[in-house]
């Protein structure tokens, strides 16, 4: 019985963990977004091109190929447009890491 307990007080913790450990990588996905050159904010308002649901829509590796290639994901999703792409020398992996954490709340 002891050992039950300590291995659902571990799960515990280790959720608890995953979580906050989450939301800090989408605060500093936030930042990234922010400060993406050239600028995130220039295309996707609320009004045109909304990211509001783009964590409901794309899975992880949509995000990323979004970011990174994103004339691939235009033609696979079926979308008008032009985006730049952000290669590691823009957007580096770590950073392209809190960036699709961030993208994922948007549901």
């Amino acid at each position: 019985m002891t050992r039950r307990l300590f291995l659902v007080a571990v799960a515990v913790l280790a959720a608890g963990f995953a979580a906050s450990a989450s939301a800090a990588d989408a605060a500093a996905g936030k930042t990234v977004y922010d400060g993406a050159k050239p600028a995130c904010q220039g295309c996707h308002t609320d009004v045109k091109n909304p990211l509001t649901k783009a964590g409901a829509e794309n899975t992880v590796d949509e995000l990323k190929a979004w970011i990174r290639t994103p004339k691939d994901m235009i033609a696979k999703k079926g979308k008008k447009g032009i985006m730049p792409a952000y290669p590691a020398d823009k957007v580096s992996d770590a950073d392209l890491e809190n960036l699709v954490a961030y993208l994922a709340t948007m549901k």
